[in-house]
């Protein structure tokens, strides 16, 4: 929970220098003033969390050997665009070393085509797929409550208007399920397990393709 406060600093006018305010008095103001301001915010705990990445299992008989190439592919709901969480792993393996393609720079948007992405890892010399299904749901409302006291000129600091305003904003959380697979054998073989906690979509597909490859390369699935 964030809890945020801006209190205006209160100044003496000219006229306040010639007469002391009585104890307990507001000095007065020349100008219009913010007096307070109050916000609420109840966050849900995916607003307060980092991504992070966990292990559930890796084959125990998976010998770790050098990488030529990495095919990635994410999966989500109907209505959502995986092609971000694609492209940010694509980009977040290249920057270790790794060539990486997604789904999304191949292949048009929609269903996927299993023969024709057999046909492209086969022709194209692909040793992993890395498969991201995400899941999306509706996060915890955030509740903004704003009060405002205004005053304008001196006699207004001893009454004036308060306003009070609330609003309420509802985004998307987002986690997910990964698997990698080694398309060097027949069949393929799963190879390695493992999920993300559930976060803000915002930002997530950079953050959640870091954790990812950090944690692949601690697993040595990704070696160079």
């Amino acid at each position: 929970m964030t809890i945020g406060r801006l209190a205006s600093e209160v100044v003496p006018s000219p006229l306040s220098r010639r007469r002391r305010p009585k104890p307990g008095k507001v000095s007065s103001m020349p100008r219009l003033l913010l007096a307070s301001v109050a916000a609420l915010a109840t966050l849900g705990a995916s607003g307060c969390a980092g991504i992070s990445v966990t292990q559930l299992w890796r084959d125990p008989s998976y010998r770790s050997r050098p990488l030529n190439r990495v095919f990635v592919v994410a999966a989500m709901p109907s209505n959502a665009r995986p092609a971000q969480f694609e492209n940010a792993l694509a980009q977040a393996l290249t920057a270790k070393g790794f060539q990486a393609v997604s789904r999304s720079s191949v292949f048009p948007t929609g269903r996927i085509d299993k023969h024709k992405v057999q046909e492209y890892v086969a022709g194209n010399g692909v040793d992993l797929i890395i498969m991201e299904r995400l899941t999306t749901e509706a996060a915890a409302p955030v509740v903004v409550t704003t009060t405002v006291s205004q005053s304008s000129g001196w006699y207004g600091a001893y009454g004036g208007a308060t306003a009070t305003s609330t609003t309420i904003s509802q985004g998307t959380d987002v986690s997910a399920q990964i698997d990698v697979y080694d398309v060097r054998t027949e069949p393929d073989t799963l190879i390695w397990s493992g999920v993300s906690n559930t976060v803000d979509i915002q930002g997530a597909a950079q953050s959640l393709s870091e954790a990812l490859t950090k944690e692949l390369v601690k697993a040595q699935i990704l070696v160079k």
